[in-house]
């Protein structure tokens, strides 16, 4: 007997507010098709409801709000595949995605992000366009995309950099996991809240309070020094190049910047490369503008050895034995970097505008 599948949203209404529970608990709620188009509904239902003033989204699973896109799925739909095949099942799953993550950072409602555990790769990208966005204490974040030969995808390159570029720059090229001080104290998060305090915002929001009115806690002495932390150690990178960055970095002692050194041993210096150059290119861009760059390159990068390879080893086989293709980022050619960036007549146009999304393309 096939069993009734299981919802992979909750949906409850509390008030004037919405409240959306991503429920794929077993896969700490890897954004497949089925959730993207299931959450897109939700939103879009959300929005026309006028008895909704506000949205919250949260996790039925405190392990994780979303511990980001499901690449294993993406793999075992392009493996064995010609190049073709490859960009086209990419772009399809990255479109829905990224045009999800430009619907809600765009949303005519004020959207409450609650994330409690790991916030990666495409999780950090739901979690990034909220207005309010909270965290708690067992929160980490990051975009660990180096360890399958991919990049900070989801508009990443826009919204790591907006509160510092070189912060921003250099959890992407590394792939560190962020702490719910370190969120808090670069800007990446609005506030620390444990579930009491995150159960009175929820009911103020129920009763009609507006989330711009809500008054965010002032941040705690750890994260004002935290903040201090990265400051001083931002201040101290070399003038920019991802070498002598790099290198800078692997001497530091800086607990994050050592875990970058730690990540840098293990994952694709493909990826360090790309991601760089991505970053560089998009600074100032837009999300939407990111966006439509990270469908492009995302498209061709699924297409490529290195992410086949990564996804296999740490995913698939689970031996965790990659075998990149470089062995250092000075190693990797320029020109390989610009195959990325190759148009891809007919893919559709992530846009602000979800309605005009499927009638424009690039």
């Amino acid at each position: 007997m096939n069993e009734t599948p299981i919802p992979p949203l909750q949906i409850e209404q509390q008030g004037a507010l919405r409240v959306i529970s991503l429920h794929r608990p077993r896969a700490l709620n890897a954004l497949d098709l089925n959730l993207i188009e299931a959450l897109d509904k939700a939103l879009s239902d959300a929005f026309a409801d006028d008895a909704v003033a506000s949205i919250w989204l949260q996790s039925t699973e405190s392990r994780a709000f979303c511990a980001g896109g499901d690449v294993k799925a993406l793999y075992q739909a392009a493996v064995n595949q010609r190049a073709d095949v490859q960009r086209a099942e990419a772009t399809r799953y990255f479109s829905a995605e990224y045009q999800l993550d430009a619907k809600i950072e765009h949303s005519p409602k004020p959207i409450v992000m609650w994330g409690r555990g790991l916030i990666m790769g495409g999780g950090w990208g739901l979690f990034a366009g909220g207005n309010l966005r909270l965290v708690d204490a067992s929160a980490r974040l990051a975009m660990p995309e180096l360890q399958i030969g991919l990049f900070p995808d989801v508009g990443a390159a826009h919204f790591l950099q907006q509160p510092d570029w070189r912060a921003g720059t250099v959890i992407g090229c590394s792939g560190i996991h962020l702490t719910a001080d370190d969120a808090v104290a670069l800007g990446y998060a609005d506030a620390c809240l444990d579930e009491a305090a995150a159960g009175v915002l929820r009911d103020w929001l129920a009763a009609g309070g507006e989330p711009d009115d809500w008054t965010v806690p002032a941040p705690a002495d750890a994260v004002t020094r935290r903040r201090d932390d990265w400051r001083t150690a931002l201040n101290a990178l070399p003038e920019p190049s991802v070498s002598d960055w790099m290198q800078h970095i692997a001497q530091a002692e800086f607990d994050p910047f050592k875990q970058a050194a730690s990540q840098w041993q293990t994952g694709s210096s493909l990826s360090v490369a790309l991601t760089w150059h991505h970053f560089r290119r998009l600074r100032g861009a837009s999300r939407v503008e990111a966006l439509n760059q990270d469908l492009m390159v995302g498209a061709h990068a699924v297409a490529e050895r290195e992410f086949l390879e990564g996804v296999r080893a740490l995913l698939v086989d689970k031996d965790k034995s990659p075998a990149w293709l470089y062995p250092s980022v000075i190693s990797v050619p320029m020109n390989l970097i610009d195959r990325f960036y190759r148009p891809m007549p007919g893919a559709p146009l992530i846009t602000a505008d979800p309605g005009q999304a499927s009638a424009d393309t690039q």
